[in-house]
């Protein structure tokens, strides 16, 4: 199974994974904007726009951290890693794929734009994160 994953070019999974992240960061602004309705996002259970512009501001921030640490862990930022960071980066993205697995289910219990266009946006996002993650660093 590692080997199928791995076939796919790592720099690509990287780059699909920033990308996918810049999409959600780009969806976050447009609701702290007020462009796309906050009721779009989060389930539609946001209580008001206060609410939602500051769980839209913590998601861009949760967002460009994992997108520096795609960005390291497929080595499109050359970052020398030793062999301890290298099996703490591993574990790290491994760890959290379950939790981007919920995620996915999460988008397809939310709101219609949810399931429609951030569901898509999700799996693609959990498939290039499974093949970063699975990547030996050591």
């Amino acid at each position: 199974m590692l080997t199928w994953i791995r076939k796919f070019d790592l720099k690509k999974a990287g780059w699909i994974s920033a990308s996918i992240g810049g999409i959600n960061i780009v969806v976050h602004l447009l609701v702290i904007a007020g462009i796309i309705p906050y009721l779009w996002v989060n389930g539609g259970r946001t209580e008001s726009l206060e609410a939602a512009r500051q769980i839209s501001t913590q998601s861009i921030i949760m967002t460009v951290v994992n997108i520096f640490i795609a960005l390291i862990a497929s080595r499109i930022i050359p970052l020398k890693l030793n062999r301890f960071w290298g099996i703490v980066l591993s574990v790290f993205l491994i760890v959290t794929l379950p939790l981007t697995l919920v995620g996915v289910v999460q988008q397809f219990l939310g709101t219609n734009f949810e399931k429609c266009v951030m569901g898509i946006v999700t799996i693609i996002g959990f498939c290039t994160d499974t093949r970063i993650a699975f990547e030996k660093r050591w």
